[in-house]
């Protein structure tokens, strides 16, 4: 298609500007997409204004497929930058233990909802047949059919949308609750998927979003870690203790708790306290970290007085 035909095609005349062809290509694709319009070749069409759009921009066609990555689309020579956004949330040890739930608040370019994203209001084109829309409605069969007026042969008159002023968005604030999953480590990312800005028509798929990604800064418990679905506490005992055993009051997420540490313990060895872990699944492992005196003497003296 050459550059003659791809004007004739978006009912453009010859040198318009991108912006205005743009908006007419968004028109277009709306009326024309295969998912919405009932009339016949649809989707013969909706191929050709895809074909014509992309000509206008880059001055000719047959070019490469787009190629996508995690935050750019490069498209025929040209690269769209899809405009993510960037959040943050803080949460406590314990909430990355179990798992919680975060309100987020924010700004977005949404969807223009007086023009629905098209940039253009429609304007009553005076036709007595189909009342201005340049369509016409038949039912056969108890199916409707829309087609092209054949009076006004679907003329249309638009006017900019004073909401958006062509721009096919609006600012938008969201509130939205993220369900945060028990056991996220502290600089976790949490992408939001279509929570971003509205983009429009994207290579030909329409309603598009671009994504949010929601940084996580998790407090930190002193003494307490996350390992796989535990959690993780060192307990630092003198050997006397160990060999005798004892009780001892460790740190958990709910407070703190009292072990029994058995006889003859040995370093690393480990204390389990069930369902204490990531999601109340896992368990909480309190490592032992036995002291070994410099002094064995003493150590000797000791042991002997008790079983004296």
């Amino acid at each position: 298609m050459n550059l003659k035909e791809a004007y004739v095609t978006l009912e453009l005349p010859e040198g318009t500007t991108p912006e205005e062809a743009k908006k007419k290509y968004r028109k277009l694709t709306k009326t024309f997409h295969p998912d919405i319009s009932k009339e016949p070749g649809a989707e013969d069409k909706f191929k050709k204004i895809n074909e014509a759009y992309e000509c206008i921009k880059n001055g000719k066609g047959n070019d490469p497929e787009p190629i996508t990555n995690n935050r750019h689309t490069y498209h025929r020579q040209q690269v769209i930058q899809l405009d993510n956004i960037e959040l943050k949330i803080t949460i406590d040890f314990k909430e990355s233990v179990l798992g919680c739930k975060k309100e987020l608040k924010y700004s977005r370019k949404a969807k223009c909802s007086t023009c629905d994203g098209v940039g253009e209001i429609r304007l009553n084109n005076g036709c007595q047949l189909c009342g201005g829309k340049g369509k016409v409605t038949a039912q056969q069969r108890g199916m409707v059919f829309i087609s092209t007026c054949p009076k006004c042969q679907g003329r249309s008159n638009a006017a900019v949308c004073h909401i958006c002023k062509g721009e096919t968005t609006m600012h938008a604030d969201v509130s939205i609750h993220v369900s945060v999953p028990a056991g996220i480590l502290d600089g976790n990312i949490l992408k939001l998927q279509n929570m971003g800005h509205y983009i429009g028509s994207v290579m030909g798929f329409m309603e598009q979003y671009t994504s949010a990604f929601c940084h996580v800064t998790v407090l930190p418990e002193e003494g307490l870690s996350i390992e796989d679905k535990s959690v993780i506490f060192t307990l630092t005992l003198p050997l006397v203790d160990a060999l005798r055993g004892c009780t001892k009051t460790v740190k958990t997420i709910l407070g703190d708790k009292e072990i029994e540490v058995k006889p003859q313990s040995r370093n690393r060895d480990e204390v389990i306290i069930p369902h204490l872990g990531v999601a109340g699944v896992g368990d909480q492992r309190i490592i032992l970290d036995v002291q070994y005196p410099q002094n064995t003497d003493r150590l000797i003296g000791v042991l002997v007085d008790e079983v004296i």
